[in-house]
């Protein structure tokens, strides 16, 4: 008893000793956003980090606005050979050390994701105060444009990005996935951004960038191969279990009746079986979702209405699943991550394609994809 009281009596003491490794909050810079870009030379790639200006930002001011001195954000750029050295080039410049433990987007522009982002992506793995839980989104032009977005109902465009990719609208993409998809020889897709100059609704009606999600960019072998336009993107991102809530709307009678359904319960399946000819996959779409909105010409019974629109979105969505997985295959992108599956099932056979999977996807005769698409269509509320 003698030997267990001299310990818990000596144990307070060693929590009063104070912190051995601490860091103080007014020496670091932390980056909420990082964009990246091609650089002007050949060879180089530009690095624009987003961080908050502590000494700026004041409670009870209005989002998006800035402050007397100006916008309480700060945007950082530099362009060197490489992601890590550019990230340096940036820090000699700062009084505080740069922190990448708040980052929760990254941007890549096109021109640097065509290039390719394995460097990019070998930073984001041996970083040690990244999270790779980060969200990975694509941009059409210079990615440091995007930042240029108005955050009208946020404080930062950072925030923008990060609560639009928390809305799984459509393929939401973290560095996490996109590493794994680097490491197992199969792709991935981002959400594909876009920016133009829009009247917004505030005092002055002045025109403002305005940015949205256009689509979803396609990437195999670590850079970016195409992109698919929104109707087939969001299908294929339910095909990947991404999405959470979606409208679909479909027309007959010759366009004069119509409906909208949303879709608040949305799951895929996708398996594989092995043939003589080699693998088939089969990808399995169910939704249950509610009519939202109708106009039916010849004023059916909700029986009638509920059968007829349910095989409309069955014809619909099938035929934007197959659309987008021909694009693909085009592509030699395998979005899905099929390979995985096939590696899952069949080791021994996944060996013998892994390094020239790529071009073994784009084959067609050699891998089949069958869809099947279930839809429940709700006539009142759920």
């Amino acid at each position: 008893m003698t030997r267990l009281k001299w310990p818990l009596i000596l144990l307070p003491l060693f929590l009063l000793s104070g912190c051995w490794s601490k860091l103080e909050v007014d020496e670091q810079v932390f980056v909420f956003a990082l964009y990246i870009d091609k650089g002007d030379q050949p060879g180089t790639v530009e690095v624009t980090i987003s961080s908050p200006l502590p000494n700026r930002m004041m409670s009870g001011q209005q989002a998006g606005s800035g402050s007397s001195n100006g916008r309480f954000y700060a945007m950082i750029s530099k362009t060197g050979e490489s992601v890590p050295d550019t990230i340096r080039l940036i820090q000699k410049d700062l009084s505080r050390q740069i922190n990448f433990g708040h980052t929760s987007v990254v941007v890549i522009g096109r021109e640097y994701a065509e290039a390719g982002i394995g460097d990019l992506l070998d930073w984001a793995d041996r970083e040690p105060t990244f999270h790779i839980s980060s969200f990975l989104i694509t941009a059409p032009g210079k990615a440091r444009k995007i930042a240029e977005l108005v955050p009208l109902y946020e404080q930062m465009p950072s925030e923008v990005l990060r609560r639009m990719s928390l809305q799984r609208t459509l393929y939401t993409t973290t560095v996490k996935e996109s590493l794994i998809a680097h490491y197992s020889k199969v792709g991935f897709a981002t959400n594909y951004m876009s920016i133009q100059a829009k009247a917004l609704p505030n005092e002055n009606e002045a025109k403002e960038n305005w940015a949205g999600i256009q689509g979803t960019a396609l990437y195999q072998d670590d850079k970016m191969t195409g992109t698919l336009p929104t109707n087939e993107a969001r299908t294929i991102a339910w095909a990947a279990d991404r999405l959470r809530k979606q409208a679909y709307t479909v027309e007959w009678d010759g366009g004069s009746s119509r409906a909208s359904v949303l879709f608040y319960n949305l799951k895929a399946e996708r398996k594989v079986r092995m043939t003589r000819e080699g693998p088939v996959f089969t990808i399995h779409l169910k939704g249950v979702g509610s009519l939202v909105y109708k106009k039916d010409a010849k004023q059916r019974s909700d029986t009638e209405l509920s059968r007829i629109v349910t095989e409309l979105l069955n014809v619909k969505v099938d035929k934007e699943l197959n659309s987008a997985l021909y694009k693909s295959k085009i592509l030699g992108t395998d979005v899905l991550r099929l390979g995985l599956l096939l590696e899952w099932n069949y080791p021994d056979y996944w060996r013998k394609v892994r390094e020239n999977w790529p071009e073994y996807y784009k084959d067609r005769e050699h891998i089949q994809t069958e869809s099947k698409v279930e839809i429940s269509v709700i006539t009142n509320k759920p």
